[in-house]
């Protein structure tokens, strides 16, 4: 299981597309290099960080099998939620990030503690574009987890090899899928 300051970083990383809209946005209203690509380049390197994080869990920490009863494809949440922090961002002249900084800096950290409260890694839009898929699974005893995974779940009564990210969350480590 991932210790507190990974989970941090791991939540961290799902803020990768509001730091990219912020570039996206200075660089639409005509500011210069220097105010946008700040912006760029931290949310490109929590898209690294997010690859790593994955990659070093995979690699390095206990295997744990978890046995697929049910499972439901919670894919489709991604998109909902990056929606919803996203346009706020987008569609709002205040958010320009230059003279405004704080009221930025407020609902970037209003939107870390609910992540970082709820738990909700699936929350990370960043995992699917490196083409990982959200789970809602049902383990053989009734349990239910979120299993991350970049093979495709088709089919219920498999055991999946994972790693456990944090509590009741998995990252799926097979390689064929599943």
């Amino acid at each position: 299981m991932l210790n507190r300051f990974a989970k941090f970083l791991l939540v961290a990383t799902s803020l990768s597309p509001i730091l990219g809209a912020v570039a996206v946005n200075q660089y639409s209203l005509g500011k210069p290099m220097a105010m946008w690509l700040p912006w760029l380049v931290v949310a490109l390197l929590l898209v690294f960080i997010c690859w790593g994080l994955l990659h070093y869990s995979a690699k390095s920490a206990q295997k744990q099998t978890v046995r697929v009863a049910e499972f439901e494809n919670n894919d489709k949440e991604v998109l909902s939620f990056l929606l919803a922090y996203l346009l706020p961002v987008l569609s709002s002249k205040d958010m320009a990030f230059d003279g405004q900084w704080m009221t930025g800096a407020y609902v970037i950290a209003v939107i870390f503690l609910v992540i970082v409260h709820a738990g909700i890694f699936h929350f990370n839009p960043v995992m699917g574009l490196l083409g990982y898929h959200f789970y809602g699974v049902k383990n053989s005893d009734g349990v239910a987890v979120l299993v991350i995974s970049r093979p495709e779940l088709r089919r219920p009564g498999i055991d999946v090899e994972t790693v456990r990210l944090a509590h009741n969350i998995y990252l799926n480590t097979g390689e064929a899928d599943a």
